[in-house]
This record gives structure tokens, sequence and C-alpha cells, in this order.
């Protein structure tokens, strides 16, 4: 209950600053309301669109306070779908000000007679903007490499946002007022703030907190463990499922960030040992992580996430992984067993085959210690003469399953894109209710 009133709290501030500076406009200065109402809805589409780019620097800070109520995961991809939707409104400034009667070269063509510095800073913002929403939703098409598209992302949303509030200033319209330039005081502080928290003060305090390389093993599925131990430092709890960024390279300033799920039991003695397992799905995963060795240092930005059997309590456990999404839910597993939890739990687990079954040995070793799990493998390239489920985890392998109290268990569901997009549709159709149903996406980046 308090995580879903410091939901509703993040939400009403997040709408409020979104909507302070029409508001603020519509308050103080009614006597400079006289242009036409399309002018009027053109001022306030850009003011919306500028709020929600500045707000959204608010949605990548990695803020635990902020993440708690909703999960990392999902603030990303609020952050995704904001961005668009805020690409929206700053689209519409223009265009509704040219139908309105204002000349179409002076917007579009920055180089035209009639183009000044605020149309040209205008024309830049708007540009720079459907660049980086462009090289966001098509960076791997377009093979664009993780580590320089985020130097470039976050170039982008600064020039994004400089440029549109030097527009605002120059037009006067606005910003004349005391009021007025107190509220674009507070949008640049903001930003600035937010840069330095997640740029600056994060990577320091992180920097007094290194891990050392315990371990690094090969898994089955083209994965490896990393074994780490605190350097110097007692480490951190989390909760099973949850997630670090892990951090290579010679400071935690480093470009080599990325998200990955602790693998290990989670209830761990102050100063023990952490574990992830990363498969390798790009040239950091396929070639930094398999070439680090004992000794080496690196850094974890965490924990992270809402991804949990600890804020899920349920009767019962329906587990339902695809590929390297196992971990988080093999961190649950192991957790269960430490604590001789006797719940009972189903894991639907899809790979290709059992060669490929990250963890598969140790699978069989918990399924062995806990009466109480059950682990129906799905392959969908099986190997000869497997006699279990085939094809990928769907409606039917699923009820085959289930227990007559299906409904009242908890469903937390990991995976790549298409397993998750099938469990969407599947439990509904089951009668799962969507309460009951908790999934994480590992594809943040």
């Amino acid at each position: 209950m308090l995580l879903i009133v410091r939901g509703i709290i993040w939400y009403g501030l997040y709408l409020f600053l979104i909507l302070l500076p029409i508001g603020m406009a519509a308050v103080v200065a009614p006597a400079r309301a006289a242009q036409s109402f399309l002018v009027e809805v053109a001022v306030g589409a850009g003011f919306i669109g500028f709020s929600l780019m500045a707000l959204e620097f608010a949605l990548i800070t990695r803020f635990e306070a902020a993440d708690a109520p909703f999960g990392e995961d999902s603030l990303q991809l609020f952050h995704n779908i904001m961005g668009t939707v805020a690409l929206g409104f700053i689209l519409a400034h223009p265009i509704l000000l040219i139908l309105s009667g204002y000349p179409a070269a002076c917007w579009i063509n920055p180089f035209s007679s009639c183009a000044n510095l605020s149309t040209q800073t205008a024309f830049l913002s708007v540009v720079i903007l459907i660049l980086l929403i462009g090289t966001s939703i098509w960076r791997k098409q377009l093979r664009i490499k993780y580590e320089p598209w985020r130097v470039f992302h976050g170039i982008f949303a600064l020039v994004v946002i400089f440029s549109a509030l030097v527009h605002i200033v120059i037009i006067g319209r606005y910003t004349s007022t005391f009021a007025m330039q107190v509220v674009w005081l507070i949008y640049s502080v903001l930003v600035l703030l937010l840069i330095v928290w997640y740029k600056i003060w994060t990577p320091l305090n992180n920097w007094e907190r290194p891990w050392k390389v315990l371990e690094n093993r090969e898994e089955r599925g083209d994965a490896h463990t990393l074994v780490l131990e605190p350097d110097g430092h007692k480490g951190f709890s989390f909760l099973p499922g949850q997630f670090s960024w892990i951090i290579t390279g010679k400071t935690p300033f480093s470009l080599l960030q990325h998200p990955i799920s602790m693998s290990s039991m989670a209830d761990i003695e102050p100063g023990g040992t952490v574990s992830f397992t990363i498969k390798s799905l790009g040239d950091w995963s396929g070639k930094k992580v398999p070439a680090l060795k004992p000794g080496d240092k690196l850094w974890l930005d965490g924990p992270h996430g809402v991804f949990s059997m600890d804020r899920e309590q349920a009767m019962g456990y329906v587990f339902i992984a695809g590929g390297v999404g196992i971990t988080p839910l093999y961190s649950m597993l192991q957790t269960m067993l430490e604590r001789e939890d006797v719940r009972p739990v189903l894991l639907f687990y899809g790979v290709a085959n059992s060669e490929t079954m990250t963890y598969r040995e140790e699978l069989a070793t918990l399924a062995e210690q806990m009466d109480n799990l059950q682990i129906i493998p799905v392959f969908s390239d099986p190997d000869e003469g497997w006699g279990g489920e085939t094809g990928f985890i769907r409606e039917e392998i699923l009820k085959k399953y289930l227990p007559k109290q299906y409904k009242r268990f908890k469903y937390l569901i990991c995976g790549p894109k298409p397993l998750m997009d099938a469990m969407e549709e599947a439990l509904p159709s089951l009668g799962v209710p969507r309460t009951r149903v908790l999934s994480e996406r590992f594809d943040m980046v």
C-alpha cells in the first residue's frame, strides 16, 4: 500500500511539472492571451513538449525513491514512450504556427531571409530531437553500438533542451514576468541537478565501493557467470530477482554499463559474494565479459528493480522463463530453498534444447532438494528422443500443468519480447487476473 501511495505521489508530481508552465502562463499573464486561438494552442503544445523533454532526464537517473513503486524497466519503457509523445507536441508547435499564418520558410529553413536566432534554435531543437528518437528506436537496425549511442543520446538531449530554452527566452512572450522567469529557472536547475546526480554523484559514490572478480565460469547457453566479492566494503543486500548495472572499465564513469540480474541467492551475509549470469548478445557480453579474470575490478550500481517474489506474496508461484531470463528466477528458487519455503512453484523454461539450457544441472539438483518445485522444460529445437514439451511456451502447455488453484498463484515472467508478448495474451485467456502477473523485460538497452 505504501508503494502505491508513493507511486501516486510521483505521478502527481510528474503531471504537475508538465502542466506548470502552461498553467502559470495562463494565470500570471492573462493580458498576453490576445493572439489567435491557434497560436495559443501552438504555444501550449510547445510548453508541454519542453516540459516532457526536461522530465525525460528524471526517468533514467536510477533514483531509488522513484524507481521503487514502478521498477526501472517500467520507467525506461515510460521514458521511451514519453520521448515520442514529447516529439509529437514539439512538432505540433511549428505546424500550428504555420497554419495560423506564420511564414513556413522561417521555421523549416534556418538560412532563409526571415529566419533569426529564435527560429534557428527552434529548428535545431526539432531536428536533433528527431535524430535522438530515431536512433533510439532503430538503433539495432542501424547497427549503432550501445556505448557510442549512449554518448550521443545524452549530448542530443542536452542540445534539444538548451536550444528550446534559448528559443523560449528570445521569443520573450512568456518570459517577461517574474513568475514565468522563476518557472524556467526551476526547469533549468532541475535538469542540471539531475545531470549532476546521474553523471557525477552516482559514479563518485560507486567509486568508493569497487567489486572484484572471484570467478568467471562458462555456462550452458553461451553464457558466463561472474562471481563478485566486495573489495574493501560490506557489499549490499538485495531482493531475489533484482538486478544491478555492471560497470566495467578503469572507473565507474565508464560507458560500459549494462543491467544484469543477480543470479545468486539473495539472503547473503554482509561481505558475501554476488553472482551474475550474462549471455553473449553483443560486443560487451560476448567479448568483454568472457575476458574478465579473477582479481579484475569493476563496479555495481544497484540493486534495482521490483521483479521479486518478496514483493508478490502468494500461496504459490508460477515462474516463466525464456533463455537467459532464467537468472532472476534462479535467484528466487535458491532463496526459497535457503528459507525452507515450501510453497508450490512451477517453472516453465523455454530454451532450444538441453545443451543450451542454462543451469541445467543446478536446476535438476534444486528439483531433488525441493519437493515443492516442478520444472517443465519446453524445447524449440529438441534433442533426439526428447519426450517432453516442444515448441514454445503457450496456453496449451500452461493449462496442462497448472494446478486447480492456479488463479490464486502469482506469475513471474522474464525473457525475450516474443515470450513476454505471448504470455500477456495466454494468461488472461486462462483467467489469470492481471494483478497477479509480474514481468520484467530485460532488453532495456
